[in-house]
């Protein structure tokens, strides 16, 4: 019984340690909207020629949409999106109405620092912090 109980904590000690290790290769980034001018633009286009019904969807559903396709834009560069955070009306009150897009205020991706140099820098990425 002894062993087993030492080896289930050796085992936890050990999961815990991959955790952290993962935790340090990565890194969050975050990006603050371009006005309708981001890279995954076309994706986003294509998206809605495709299923134009979509555009009367819930702001919860758009919300869902947007981030698939910024996801699915990545992983096509190679880039491993492990987390994502779309704030909408971070600003209260700010808001671009040239057209009727979810928008949104404050983009955040978490990638493995291996691949930041995946990114553009002329996307207009930083690290979040």
């Amino acid at each position: 019984m002894g062993i087993a109980i030492t080896g289930l904590a050796v085992g936890f000690v050990l999961l815990y340690d991959i955790q952290q290790e993962k935790e340090i290769e990565s890194i969050w980034m975050q990006k603050i909207p371009t006005q309708c001018n981001d890279v995954w633009e076309e994706e986003y286009n294509e998206f809605y020629e495709i299923n134009p019904e979509m555009q009367n969807a819930t702001k919860e559903e758009l919300k869902e949409i947007v981030e698939d396709i910024i996801k699915n834009h990545y992983e096509k560069q190679g880039i491993n999106i492990l987390d994502l955070s779309l704030e909408i009306n971070a600003y209260e009150g700010i808001r671009c109405e040239a057209c009727n897009c979810l928008g949104w205020d404050k983009l955040s991706i978490k990638i493995p620092k291996s691949e930041l140099k995946l990114i553009s820098e002329s996307e207009g990425w930083e690290p979040k912090g």
